[in-house]
Parts: structure tokens; C-alpha cells; sequence
């Protein structure tokens, strides 16, 4: 692994993996593997079996327990660390809330980062699917990485998409230090959508005001900066974008100038995660 790589998501020490053991999450489990070896990191390897409170008990006795083959998964992501002189903890949990459970660890084990499958099967069948993935993003202590199965994070172009919220301005800043600290990164986008084109002129505003802030932070001058204010339905627009740039990351806010209420409706941002298929997601809190 190269050493420029490591810089990308700053000082992480601590990273939440919370997996299914569905082939699904293997683009999950090879960025949450590749971030903690770079980065010299412990990684946490969270398994959520979910079960539902009207299930009879003695059922519940009866099925208690996961899957031989998942917990095998569970070992080789393990070993995949360990073998490598880093460090790694399985985490086993039997509950009726994966959402909960996955939050709750984040905030015991200090983490820097939670990174997800974009979906799966068993306990976290509904992951970034419906509510368990808002809730998720909406209560995480951390940055939360959504990683579909065959995205991968080389850390060449970055895409951030912005509507000028609090919440943007900040994954505006994360883009903008990730593309100082890792000298991978020769591209950055910004993509501010309008619904109407009536609205064009307002995205051209959010999109100076963040090139302004790239050029008082001192872009490097080995990143290009394009600003692209566009008109259309924003989570296919950005979506979009991003294939055509060969974006590996879109960085976003977790809430937009409408707040938590939004989010919980459906947001841009959740839907983005639901569109992308080859590149991840990095939700910024």
C-alpha cells in the first residue's frame, strides 16, 4: 500500500465495519480493511443479527445463534487485518434494532469512521433501504462511508454536492481537506443541482462561494477544481456527474437546509446512496 493514500481521510484510529456477510458488503469490508491498514487504525467488525419482539420466545430459542458461514465471514475479515500486523475485534449482537446497535458501538468505540454496505440480507436486510440507513446517518457520532459492492476508493476525483446548508458547507470543508492531505487526489467537483431553472442562479452562488473557500484554504495546484451548477432532480443529477467524472467518492452533507425533518422523508442525500451503484458515499455529520 502506498503511503499518499493514507492521508486521505485524515487521523482515523478507530473504524466501524458493520457487515451482513452477504456478498454485497465486500466492497464494504475491502475499504474498511484497506482505511485501518493505511491508516494504522483498530477496526471494529460488527455483526447485527436482528430479530423481531413478536417472534414467540421459544422460536427465538430455537433459531438463537448465527450461521456457521457468517461467522466464518466474520474470522476471514478478521484475518485479513491481523495478518498484516494490524488490528481487528468482532463484535456479535442479537437485537431487535440493527440502526441502534450500530450507532451505540460508534459512540463506545470512539469511532472515527462507519463504514457500510450499500445493502445486504438478514439482520441488515433494510440498510440504506428505508429507515434503519437514515437513522443510522441521521444519529452517527462520525463520518459515515457507504460503499457499494464494486466501488472502489482510489482517491483521484472527489465530488462534493453542496445547497450551501451548514451541513454542506462542512462536507465542503472534508472534500477540500481530503484533496490537501492525499496526494492521489488530482481532481475535485462541485455540483450544486437546482430544482428549476430559475434556480440556476442560486447554484452558481453556493458554487463560487465554494471556490472562494477552496482558494482561502489553499487548494494545492495539483488539484483541479470544476464547479458544475445544474438543473434537474439532484440525486440522479449528482449520481450522474459523478460516472461521468469517474468520481470514486461523492462527499455530501447528512442533512440539507431543511433539516433532520427532511432527512427522515426521504432526502437527496439517501437517495443518492440509494442511485449509486460504483461509487461511494461519504456522509459528513
Amino acid at each position: 500500500m502506498e503511503e499518499a493514500k493514507t492521508h486521505l481521510m485524515g487521523d482515523i484510529k478507530t473504524v466501524l465495519l458493520a457487515v451482513d456477510a452477504s456478498e454485497e458488503c465486500r466492497g464494504a469490508v475491502q475499504q474498511a480493511v484497506s482505511f485501518v491498514l493505511e491508516c494504522k487504525a483498530k477496526l471494529y467488525i460488527l455483526y447485527v443479527r436482528e430479530y423481531y419482539p413478536e417472534i414467540p420466545e421459544a422460536l427465538l430459542e430455537a433459531i438463537k445463534g448465527i450461521p456457521e458461514e457468517h461467522r466464518a465471514f466474520l474470522e476471514e475479515i478478521k484475518n485479513m487485518v491481523e495478518k498484516e500486523g494490524g488490528e481487528a475485534e468482532i463484535i456479535i449482537h442479537e437485537l431487535p434494532e440493527a440502526w441502534k446497535v450500530i450507532v451505540e458501538e460508534a459512540r463506545k468505540r470512539q469511532a472515527d469512521l462507519i463504514i457500510l454496505g450499500k445493502r445486504g440480507h438478514g439482520g441488515l436486510e433494510k440498510l440504506l433501504m428505508g429507515s434503519v440507513a437514515q437513522k443510522v446517518i441521521g444519529y452517527a457520532p462520525c463520518k459515515v462511508m457507504v460503499v457499494p459492492r464494486e466501488a472502489e476508493v482510489r482517491g483521484e476525483t472527489l465530488l462534493v454536492a453542496t445547497d450551501g446548508s451548514y451541513h454542506a458547507k462542512r462536507a465542503e470543508k472534508e472534500a477540500i481537506n481530503m484533496a490537501k492531505r492525499c496526494t492521489y487526489v488530482k481532481k475535485l467537483v462541485g455540483v450544486s443541482v437546482a430544482h428549476r431553472e430559475e434556480e440556476l442562479p442560486l447554484a452558481s452562488t453556493i458554487l463560487q462561494a465554494f471556490k472562494v473557500l477552496a482558494e482561502e484554504e489553499e487548494l494545492p495546484s495539483r488539484v483541479k477544481l470544476e464547479i458544475l451548477p445544474v438543473v434537474g432532480n439532484p440525486a440522479e443529477v449528482i449520481v450522474r456527474i459523478a460516472q461521468d467524472e469517474k468520481a470514486d467518492l461523492i462527499i455530501m452533507g447528512a442533512y440539507g437546509k431543511t433539516g433532520l425533518k427532511r432527512f427522515f422523508m426521504g432526502s437527496i442525500t439517501a437517495k443518492v446512496i440509494g442511485h449509486s451503484e460504483k461509487t461511494a458515499i461519504l456522509v459528513v455529520p
